[in-house]
């Protein structure tokens, strides 16, 4: 018979794992995690087993321990695939989880035979195998993970040696030891999401903006341009791209330096990104050549709201690293056509165009092209 205060410490322990499981859900929608879905489940398994055992069903408890070996070891499993070389102890961890720890819980339930014991040696088995193979490559998170593996494996040993001998209440033993599994492995695999979550959010940003300048990658620019040609094809709505080029870097750098030239390139870049309106995208194609795509307006309006602005930024003020220069842009633009020509050949006939302006300098520093010279 459960005692008053063994009851307030069971539904303490209780109440510490269910915070535990809204935990695992809400931070694993955070970070894409499936490991915290799975320890989420297996502790709320582990709840079943301690009230199991408090209603007097040992078998019943046994089966769910068990259950709770099994959800756990798919969890280690998802938790160290970034290691290597662990295909082999990973296929026995999946056969023991999947194959032998339920059935062995559903004959333990229903012919009440004790089988939680053999069940937790092949579990620790694979279990010690796994981690001494992914020991060096579980920093930091392993100091969580080792303290849970153990007060689960604790866990589960006591109920099948208590139960096996008859002992009566090991309920609150159970529940403290299943506290501290839940709690440890959940900041383990808590800590190796946020590591490797944010390792994600470093490759996508590589990937979505330009390292130097920070403007979007020439893969973003042209997907806007696709994005945009669909509107117009579809409401009319009208858009128009640039082509920027920074005249005087190569001068900068053979009077200057190439210092002075990547830093006239940074406020170059800047003063680009500077002169757009909101919804506006700038992306760097070349070393000194920057696309700009304006949506909802005209090619007037654009050689006269955006490119005339940007010329306008270039001789605002003259370059921090060389106070006697200013930054020299010419632009080539267009408007956006219906027509299914790529992005990228839309662009490299604008620079052939503006390569031409350069061979043969103007004064005229805004060049606008007619749909016929992109189609």
């Amino acid at each position: 018979m459960t005692r008053p205060d063994e009851l307030v410490a069971l539904g303490a322990f209780a109440g510490a794992q269910v915070l535990v499981v809204c935990f695992s859900v809400i931070v694993a929608n955070a970070y894409r995690e499936r490991a915290l879905l799975l320890h989420g489940a297996a502790t709320l398994m582990g709840v079943l087993a301690v009230q199991a055992l408090v209603g007097d069903k040992p078998f019943l408890a046994e089966a769910a321990v068990l259950l709770v070996l099994a959800m756990d070891g798919m969890q280690l499993r998802d938790l160290v695939r970034h290691a290597g070389a662990l295909r082999q102890p990973s296929r026995w961890l999946a056969a023991i989880s999947l194959l032998a720890l339920p059935p062995l819980a559903v004959a333990s339930f229903i012919l009440e035979r004790h089988l939680l014991l053999p069940g937790l040696a092949a579990w620790v088995a694979v279990v010690v195998v796994m981690m001494m193979r992914v020991w060096g490559d579980s920093r930091p998170w392993r100091w969580w993970l080792v303290p849970g593996k153990l007060a689960l494996a604790a866990a589960a040993g006591w109920l099948g040696w208590r139960t096996l001998d008859g002992s009566p209440d090991p309920a609150l033993p159970l529940a403290a030891l299943l506290t501290l599994w839940a709690a440890a492995i959940f900041l383990a695999t808590a800590w190796r999401s946020r590591v490797f979550s944010e390792t994600r959010v470093r490759m996508e940003a590589r990937n979505t903006v330009d390292p130097l300048t920070g403007l979007s990658t020439p893969l973003i620019f042209y997907d806007r341009v696709r994005a945009v040609r669909s509107l117009m094809a579809r409401y009319g709505h009208p858009s128009v791209l640039l082509l920027v080029h920074v005249e005087n870097l190569q001068k900068l750098s053979q009077q200057l330096g190439p210092e002075v030239s990547e830093s006239a390139l940074l406020v170059a870049a800047n003063r680009i990104r500077q002169s757009l309106r909101d919804g506006d995208v700038a992306a760097r194609l070349s070393h000194s050549r920057f696309g700009v795509l304006a949506e909802g307006l005209s090619l007037a309006e654009g050689a006269s709201e955006i490119a005339s602005r940007i010329l306008v930024a270039g001789l605002k003020e003259p370059l921090p690293a060389a106070p006697a220069e200013f930054l020299h842009f010419r632009i080539v633009l267009a408007l956006v056509p219906v027509s299914e020509v790529p992005a990228k050949v839309l662009l490299q006939r604008m620079a052939a165009r503006l390569d031409d302006q350069l061979q043969a300098p103007s004064e005229r520093r805004i060049v606008t092209l007619a749909a016929e010279d992109l189609t």
